[in-house]
């Protein structure tokens, strides 16, 4: 007979099967309370833990294992007295497997540049619980495949995508899927695509334009985010063609209008986005028409004054003379051929001398024109000397009459040192005329003129130049000449600078030379005859130097008959 035997009124089952993270419970019932009672496992008596609960109420008594691991399964023993009661406990691991996707996916965008995405746990959700979901999104129409992360949420099944959540103004699409510890499901994508904007700012402004008529007009602002932009000029929305360009990069827009035109002046250029609207104003330049220097040929062509170019052929230019405008009559030729500028005087008298400038709205060329004149009468019975002196041994001299090439032969022409005289015999009145002695740098004009018993050869010398300040000296055979000394007057015109004597005598004969600080230059003067005249000397002083190539006095040699 045992002692305690029918203790246990109600004992533990064979067994116990429960899930790997599931409670494992066991209860035991005995016949009285207060009892002395004992739980085993595998042998071990059990102690209460955090994983492990012993709890007794009256003759009820319970042991539960929390969230059990396939490691808990083993024999779970009770003992009251020297009765006992057994169970096998066994725990099953659970499938390591990701979730299933949501379903019933939807999408509310009445409220504007908003989208209210809502979906619902998968059916199976209690048996493979997610724990969370994550939210993707695609830009629409770039080509582009590529899907971004836009959120995650832990339980909720609903979010609301805003427009400034985006970056750049575009179509989207979203999709869903939800994830464990152990992986992701499918995707499962929302119905339709919603257009989004960013809440942009303006970062640089348009700005005004001043553009040259037929050039490219620019505008561009610089936003805060990528927003798709309208442009309009003077209202009218623009779109894309050959003369409109626009273009977007990230946050930079910018149009470009090919070859503005003199109707697009005032123009009102407009840039409206998603809570933008910036404009800037067009305004055309007039082509700007600039003089290009001039050839020194160009500039010393015969009588001709000057021969400015300007860079638009269709220019407005307008002559002056001494500051008064000159129009094409009384003897002025002006021309215009291509972006040449051209005045010309047909027959030039001492009155021409005097300061020119070509002007147009965009700059003015002044030039000097100085006639000097000097009178030599040969007998007609004699052969016709053209005396014509330079300062350059090395330069080419070239002989016209009345604009035609004198052709060159050695009875013709006498090139000795710096007098270059033109010889025509016998004298004839067929050699009357206007003869022209040329360089590259310079020219001067004889007319000739038969007078009965005397060819009377007028000498003419033209002179275009700068106008720069400067002092100079004269001197006589190595003595300064004071402008107070009787009979002599010295003089300064622009860039010329003159030595004259109302009476030429023998005592004028002697070696000239005009000084500056930092040049010189010197001549011989050599005065034959009897016969008293006016003798002149000028030097042409440009750009601050006295330069020999391209300096021409007068004449050097006065002959008195």
């Amino acid at each position: 007979m045992h002692l305690f035997a029918g203790t246990i009124v109600r004992k533990l089952p064979r067994k116990v099967d429960v899930l790997e993270g599931e409670n494992a419970a066991f209860c035991v019932e005995v016949e009285e309370e207060e009892m002395d009672i004992h739980w085993y496992k595998d042998g071990i008596e059990l102690r209460e833990t955090h994983q492990t609960i012993l709890k007794s109420f009256g003759r009820t008594h319970i042991l539960v294992f929390v969230n059990t691991m396939p490691q808990d399964s083993g024999l779970v023993t009770f003992f009251v007295g020297r009765s006992k009661t057994s169970s096998q406990l066994r725990v099953k691991a659970a499938r390591h497997c990701p979730p299933s996707c949501p379903v019933g996916v939807q999408i509310n965008t009445e409220r504007a540049n908003a989208a209210l995405l809502s979906w619902v746990p998968a059916q199976d959700s209690r048996k493979n619980p997610p724990s969370g979901y994550v939210l993707e999104r695609q830009e629409v129409g770039t080509g582009s495949q590529e899907w971004l992360q836009c959120l995650t949420t832990d339980s909720a099944t609903s979010v609301e995508i805003l427009g400034d959540s985006v970056p750049c103004e575009a179509d989207y699409r979203f999709r869903i899927c939800s994830v464990n510890k152990y992986g992701k499901s499918n995707n499962v994508e929302f119905p339709r695509a919603v257009h989004l904007v960013p809440v942009a700012r303006i970062q640089a402004p348009l700005q005004d334009a001043l553009v040259p008529e037929g050039q490219d007009a620019l505008f561009s602002i610089e936003l805060s985010a990528s927003v798709i932009g309208t442009w309009f000029l003077n209202g009218t929305q623009l779109q894309e063609d050959e003369r409109y360009s626009m273009r977007r990069s990230r946050t930079h827009q910018s149009l470009r209008i090919r070859g503005v035109r003199d109707t697009d002046n005032g123009a009102e250029i407009t840039f409206i986005a998603y809570g933008i609207r910036d404009s800037a104003a067009l305004y055309i330049q007039a082509p700007l028409v600039k003089f290009s220097p001039l050839s020194e040929m160009d500039r010393n062509k015969f009588v001709e004054v000057g021969n400015p170019i300007v860079t638009d052929p269709t220019a407005h230019v307008y002559w002056y003379k001494d500051g008064v405008k000159i129009f094409p009559q009384n003897g002025w030729d002006i021309q215009c051929n291509g972006t040449l500028r051209r005045l010309i005087i047909p027959s030039t008298e001492s009155s021409h001398s005097g300061l020119y400038s070509c002007e147009t709205s965009d700059g003015t060329i002044q030039l000097i024109f100085t006639v000097y004149m000097s009178v030599i009468s040969l007998e007609a019975t004699c052969p016709t000397e053209l005396p014509c002196e330079i300062s350059d041994l090395a330069a080419q001299v070239s002989w016209q009459k009345d604009e035609e090439h004198v052709a060159k032969s050695e009875p013709d022409f006498e090139m000795e040192g710096i007098k270059k005289t033109l010889i025509i015999e016998p004298t004839h009145p067929s050699n009357s005329g206007a003869y022209y002695c040329a360089t590259a740098d310079d020219v001067a004009q004889l007319i000739v003129q038969n007078q009965g018993d005397f060819f009377v050869v007028v000498v003419v010398h033209c002179i275009t130049l700068c106008n720069p300040n400067a002092e100079v000296t004269w001197y006589k055979d190595g003595v300064e000449l004071l402008e107070a000394d009787f009979g002599q007057d010295m003089q300064s015109d622009g860039s010329i600078r003159t030595l004259s004597f109302q009476s030429a005598m023998l005592s004028h004969s002697g070696v000239y030379s005009c000084k500056t600080r930092d040049d010189a230059i010197q001549f011989q003067v050599e005065v034959k005859g009897d016969k008293s005249d006016f003798l002149q000397f000028c030097i042409d002083f440009r750009e601050g130097k006295l330069d020999l190539s391209s300096q021409f006095m007068t004449w050097k040699k006065i002959l008195i008959n």
